[in-house]
């Protein structure tokens, strides 16, 4: 059996508990500190951690020379801030996503921790989750043929957030996805949204467009202000399509041989240098999904990285990438919806 490796959590908000849980029952990390402002939560959670101390600030965490790793599970807009200081204090680092606010602020986020021998790790869930990684083989595999359109939708009701609208709440989830699964940059973005609720002043739905090469498109839409909960992908393929429900527990991913087909058709003349489009029917597979946790597979990776070295997946330039397109759609929504090219990594 390894070490168990001494982490911190801080933030018990949210999102927090979920990782809390997971570094608990892992078995690769000993809990030895719990952090938040709020003194309720920290009385919440110590009785399953007795032997953790308990802090109301990131300094003392920072101070505490047992700790050898953190997870940062705090406001987005903190997250720069915080974690840079994590590092200089020569801990290992995980943090919820995005990873900064602006490109600039993660460039420096991963330089720093490269120059100090840290790992530095965002908390891009998704590209541990089995559906994932299995619609990328059957990209790879040519079996849908050239990818040629993805939909994305994002959407529940609320949980709405002060410290960041939807675009930075909700798409950091899908464009790693998109990244991942096309294994390319897009050349061009636009994305046009409104705040709804204008006291609040930040966005609750944002629709983005965004072009990669060769001729392939993604519709983005996510939103706080649907009554239902979506997690939907669909992949357009030039010979098979795809469907990723994550909301769909019994049948996440669905493969259907259908599509549009060009035949021959008349011309006045009699002539058949005309064609048209015809929609070509065909059956449906369920594809089978290995059942694990994601996030306990992103906590494991943390714990192999921390012992190992090495970077992370999606981090350093990945993690730049994933906040390029970010920052590009910000752009164009503040903008009013004009095509931003996202900055090279």
């Amino acid at each position: 059996m390894a070490e168990l490796i001494p982490v911190a959590m801080i933030g018990l908000g949210q999102w927090g508990p979920n990782l809390l849980r997971n570094l608990r029952e892992g078995g690769d990390f000993q809990v030895a500190a719990l952090c938040d402002r709020d003194a309720g939560r920290l009385e919440r959670f110590a009785p399953l951690h007795p032997g953790a101390r308990l802090y109301s600030t990131l300094e003392e965490v920072a101070a505490d020379p047992v700790i050898r790793a953190v997870v940062l599970a705090t406001p987005a807009g903190l997250h720069e801030e915080q974690a840079a200081t994590l590092l200089r204090a020569g801990k290992d680092v995980l943090v919820e996503k995005p990873l900064a606010m602006t490109l600039d602020g993660a460039r420096n986020l991963v330089l720093l921790a490269r120059a100090l021998g840290r790992v530095l790790m965002t908390g891009h869930t998704f590209l541990f989750n089995p559906a994932v990684q299995r619609v990328r083989s059957i990209i790879d595999s040519g079996r849908l043929g050239r990818v040629q359109f993805i939909s994305a939708q994002r959407l529940s009701l609320g949980q709405v957030r002060q410290d960041c609208n939807a675009l930075w709440n909700l798409a950091p989830h899908d464009i790693s996805i998109l990244l991942h699964w096309l294994d390319a940059m897009p050349t061009s973005v636009v994305a046009r949204g409104l705040a709804f609720h204008e006291r609040h002043e930040q966005e609750d739905l944002v629709m983005a467009t965004l072009e990669f090469p060769d001729r392939r498109m993604v519709s983005l839409q996510v939103s706080w202000l649907n009554p239902v909960k979506v997690r939907a992908m669909t992949v357009v393929g030039s010979e098979r399509m795809l469907v990723y429900d994550d909301v769909d527990q019994e049948k996440p991913l669905m493969l259907y041989d259908r599509g549009l087909s060009e035949v021959s058709a008349p011309t006045t003349d009699g002539s058949f240098e005309h064609f048209r489009l015809v929609v070509r029917p065909g059956p449906e597979e369920r594809i089978d999904v290995e059942k694990r946790e994601p996030l306990s597979l992103e906590v494991a990776h943390f714990a192999e990285c921390i012992r190992t070295r090495t970077e992370p997946t999606g981090s350093g330039d990945a993690a730049l990438r994933i906040i390029s397109v970010l920052e590009a759609c910000q752009r164009s929504l503040r903008g009013g919806g004009v095509p931003v090219v996202p900055e090279p990594v």
